[in-house]
């Protein structure tokens, strides 16, 4: 419903020589309501006025709000965030982005009235100067603290919370929409040769070895990621009554996180993160010694052992934390002499393994669970150039012309 207000509004000249002008009109709940605007000439007070007037009629606020911007952060989250059905790792992130990257800034001070897009492209370099210490070469280096990746992501959750401004009328527009998005370009993911994948599984059986009496039980894990290419949640996530040992079967259905303090299991972002794969004799036989060394482990826990069903479990049968993984892999890539290794990159070495033995692209992205082929594509672009070129190279010779 449009609101009702009096076309020309009155003015009047203050005592302090300032000239004010009134406006009263009736809100979309029936509510009367009067602004006051100020000039320091009749014209400037008018020129404010007209402006309001012209938010009015278009079911704009007739001044933007004087909340901050840190406030709103805090008051979104409260409200819209916690009401819509994000998955909670989603919330927490979100949560997470404005914390740190939005209301440590000095764009956090801001009322939502004053901001502009060039505050926005400020708040952006802001984060890209940002640095901390790493460790480069054995040397002490300053490097930036954000990679662009998470500069990308804090502008768009800053630029949903910002909608949601408009949305209550506390802001005509959202300056975000005014700034173009930061760019992100992907990196070439991290691949390991199937050597240095052998090595990496061998050091986390010596390791699994090692620790025998409290079963760290990294080896089966990081042979199932291996193998398969499934995420590190997704393994986590993982129930026996999720796997057919006699068929040969997995079914991916939950991913599991970290939110806080609790460990949660989440259905896939996407349908076609829910998957089955069929994986080889081989990784049966390890699932089915895992399951065997997991009995030993609930029969030494006794009563302590909390039944959860979860394949990969600590020795109480609780699920195993991400970040605990993180680390035994860490420590399994050391062992074996092998740099810069995380659990994700098994799932980069796998998928490079198919791709490059000539599966096609259709297939692989299926077994990764990626939403598409276009994801596929982007993350191993020059993989699939290589594997494109060696098909043509192999017809070439088929027909003579090598």
């Amino acid at each position: 419903m449009a609101k009702r207000f009096n076309r020309e509004g009155t003015y009047r000249q203050r005592p302090d020589g300032r000239w004010e002008g009134r406006l009263a009109y009736t809100d979309d709940d029936g509510n009367r309501k009067r602004l006051s605007f100020y000039g320091a000439s009749q014209e400037e007070a008018r020129s404010k006025l007209e402006e309001a007037a012209r938010r009015l009629r278009q079911g704009d606020p007739a001044k933007d709000s004087r909340m901050t911007v840190a406030a709103w952060c805090d008051q979104w989250c409260a409200t819209t965030l916690e009401a819509s059905d994000r998955k909670p790792t989603t919330k927490a992130l979100m949560r997470t982005m404005l914390n740190t990257h939005v209301k440590t800034c000095r764009i956090a001070d801001m009322p939502l009235a004053k901001l502009r897009a060039s505050h926005l492209e400020a708040w952006v370099l802001e984060l890209r100067k940002r640095t901390k210490t790493a460790t480069v070469g054995g040397e002490q280096v300053t490097v930036p603290a954000l990679s662009p990746a998470t500069v990308q992501r804090a502008f768009r959750v800053l630029s949903v919370v910002l909608d949601g401004a408009v949305r209550d009328e506390h802001l005509a527009v959202n300056p975000a929409r005014k700034v173009p998005q930061p760019k992100a370009e992907r990196g070439e993911a991290h691949v390991l040769s199937v050597d240095e994948v052998r090595r990496i599984l061998e050091s986390a059986r010596e390791m699994d070895e090692d620790a025998r009496g409290r079963r760290s039980h990294n080896f089966p894990l990081f042979a199932l990621i291996a193998a398969t290419g499934m995420r590190k949640g997704e393994a986590l996530a993982l129930r026996w009554s999720d796997i057919d040992l006699d068929g040969g079967v997995i079914h991916v259905r939950g991913t599991l996180s970290r939110v806080g303090n609790r460990l949660v299991v989440t259905t896939p972002k996407t349908r076609a993160g829910k998957r089955t794969l069929h994986i080889s004799d081989g990784l049966v036989a390890v699932l089915r010694a895992h399951r065997l060394a997991q009995l030993e482990d609930r029969m030494r826990a006794a009563n302590v052992w909390e039944d959860t069903g979860h394949v990969f479990t600590t020795g109480l049968g609780t699920p195993r934390d991400p970040r605990g993984v993180l680390r035994s892999m860490e420590a399994a890539a050391r062992r074996a002499g092998v740099s810069g290794v995380n659990v994700h990159t098994l799932r980069h070495s796998a998928a490079t393994a198919m791709l490059d033995s000539g599966v096609h692209v259709k297939a692989v992205s299926v077994i990764l669970g990626h939403a598409g082929t276009q994801v596929t594509t982007d993350i191993y672009a020059h993989l699939t150039d290589q594997t494109a070129r060696k098909a043509l190279n192999g017809l070439g010779a088929a027909i003579g012309l090598n």
